[in-house]
């Protein structure tokens, strides 16, 4: 049975071209990725600050979403609340209404 080393010194040197070429794309793909992000999530930016690590962007990355979804979460409760206080007053209006209408 061939062992590894075996394996990798038979792989014809345009296969292994091949692999190389296609993992370097796939880390410059993912470079682009983080750059992106970085670019559209809220930090210190400029001259005198260190670019972001990738681990450090995909936390800050995850932190702020979950910021925006509490955000979210928080003003869909005052809208609803804002709404149904709303409607009772117009009720109480509406009531109001009908009353002196009757008059």
């Amino acid at each position: 049975m061939e062992n590894m080393s075996s394996k990798m010194s038979s792989t014809e040197p345009g296969v292994r071209l091949s692999i190389n070429l296609r993992e370097r794309c796939r880390m410059h793909d993912l470079n682009e990725a983080l750059d992106d992000l970085r670019a559209v999530i809220p930090y210190a930016h400029g001259g005198s600050v260190r670019k972001l690590s990738k681990i450090a962007t995909l936390l800050l990355a995850k932190n702020h979403i979950i910021m925006q979804a509490k955000a979210i979460e928080e003003l869909s409760e005052l809208v609803s609340e804002l709404k149904k206080k709303t409607s009772s007053e117009n009720f109480n209006l509406d009531k109001e209404l009908s009353k002196k209408g009757s008059l």
